[in-house]
């Protein structure tokens, strides 16, 4: 089977060839293809480039190639050429390169730029306030002077019905009726 193989396959890379030659619409579709895949790759998203590229290339594919096993030749070429840029892309952003680009967000929100800090919503315990929406079970109240987010123990508190801070769970605020 392979000295068969082996004695064809002058002929058969020459005919690929000279098939991907002729057909420049092709070769453009297939490009096009790989660059949207890859696209998809680097940016998140829910799947536009790279069911766009696939598309594009399985197109380039049927346009370009001459017979079958071309077209299946061509496709494990573009398949280890995206493997392989596949493995430099997840390899970059492992090693942290890809964290520094400008494609990727780098801003991240501390405990210091909210509101409210932990010293202060720890010390909203004990203290009454009044409710600003419905609690259904969360909502908003008034404590101490500011807004905040408080949470009811499974209990219907309406509008405006005074509350007192039962405990502090982390930045979770549990009231209930004063």
């Amino acid at each position: 089977m392979l000295p068969l193989l082996l004695s064809t396959a002058p002929g058969f890379f020459q005919e690929w060839a000279a098939s991907w030659a002729d057909n420049i619409g092709g070769i453009i579709l297939v490009v096009i293809g790989m660059v949207l895949i890859v696209i998809e790759m680097i940016i998140p998203g829910f799947g536009a480039a790279g069911i766009s590229g696939g598309i594009a290339l399985i197109a380039g594919l049927a346009i370009g190639s001459s017979s079958f096993t071309g077209a299946m030749f061509s496709l494990l070429i573009v398949l280890v050429l995206l493997a392989l840029i596949a493995i430099i892309i997840f390899r970059s952003a492992l090693r942290g390169k890809l964290s520094r680009s400008r494609v990727v967000l780098n801003t991240s929100i501390d405990s210091g730029s909210t509101e409210l800090f932990d010293e202060d919503i720890r010390k909203l315990a004990g203290k009454t306030g009044r409710t600003l929406t419905a609690l259904r079970p969360s909502g908003i109240a008034e404590i101490g002077g500011k807004r905040v987010d408080v949470v009811s123990e499974a209990e219907f508190i309406g509008k405006g019905e005074d509350i007192v801070v039962e405990s502090i769970d982390g930045m979770k605020v549990l009231v209930k009726r004063a």
